[in-house]
């Protein structure tokens, strides 16, 4: 039994299995990772890499909508986040496909707003 319990837990830990395009991101992004807080009906998500950190609130949508997310503007992100605006794009990427990934099974869809990302049920 504790032979199969080891082998099982090999499988799942293999440092020389593929990486999937997500964990690739997080990588290229300086390790990016996301750290949830809730409170009723929203709460916080906890954006962190290697350079920065930031956080933004979240709240439960309605319709096919499951969760609202506030993100930085444009005109804001840079003092939000201290990330040149250039890489916006990309970190507003991995974290609507990380959401979507810890939070919804990993299905759904997400769509990006000027001060918004909104996660979707598929």
């Amino acid at each position: 039994m504790i032979t199969n319990i080891e082998a099982v837990k090999l499988q799942f830990n293999n440092p020389f299995a593929p990486k999937t395009g997500l964990e690739k991101l997080a990588e290229r992004l300086g390790n990016a990772r996301l750290h949830y807080s809730t409170e009723g009906r929203g709460g916080t998500i906890f954006f962190q890499s290697d350079e920065t950190k930031f956080d933004m609130w979240w709240e439960f949508g309605g319709g096919d909508a499951l969760a609202i997310i506030d993100i930085p503007s444009e005109q804001h992100w840079v003092a939000r986040t201290k990330l040149p605006l250039e890489k916006r794009a990309a970190i507003l990427d991995f974290i609507g496909q990380q959401v979507i990934q810890d939070q919804a099974s990993g299905r759904g869809t997400y769509a990006i707003s000027e001060n918004y990302l909104t996660i979707y049920q598929s």
